[in-house]
């Protein structure tokens, strides 16, 4: 019997590492200092789109200017070698996100993050995560939410 868990152990330490060595790191970068267009899919408790074109970023973000803002957002030239992938959270909470990697396996990237949340019962708020990839061949995008899948979203890395 213990041979045969030793084994069991083996092959499945095996399968992980194959899998491992096929998933690769994607460089990104998080941004802030956005706010969310009250245009932009205001009845949806969730959205997650991968965004392709500044035209297409500006109609569902604003700059967000407060005094002594230090935020860190996307350069003018982002969409030239760039594509943004965001999630956003609406409701009576404030949310923070932090990445913790973007990872590629068969043309599918996936974007792991922490997710926090404050209770807000008296205002409302639409959150967003904002980040953004090297452009590339990709078939979908996987939104994973403090360890669990939330969203699939389909589509090339740029329109046609």
């Amino acid at each position: 019997m213990k041979y045969f868990n030793l084994s069991a152990l083996l092959l499945l330490c095996l399968c992980q590492s194959a899998s491992a060595e096929n998933e690769k790191k994607l460089s990104f970068d998080q941004y802030s200092g956005y706010f969310v267009s009250n245009k932009f899919e205001p009845d949806a408790k969730l959205s997650f789109v991968a965004i392709h074109s500044q035209a297409q970023f500006d109609q569902v973000f604003g700059v967000a200017m407060v005094m002594r803002d230090k935020s860190h957002r996307l350069p003018k030239d982002a969409f030239k070698s760039n594509i943004v992938l965001t999630a956003i959270k609406r409701g009576k909470a404030s949310w923070e996100y932090k990445v913790e990697g973007v990872t590629i396996e068969k043309g599918v990237v996936k974007v792991s993050y922490a997710a926090t949340s404050k209770a807000t019962p008296e205002t409302e708020f639409a959150c967003p995560l904002i980040v953004s990839i090297p452009k590339g061949e990709y078939k979908s995008f996987v939104f994973v939410e403090n360890g669990k899948e939330v969203k699939a979203v389909e589509g090339p890395a740029a329109p046609k």
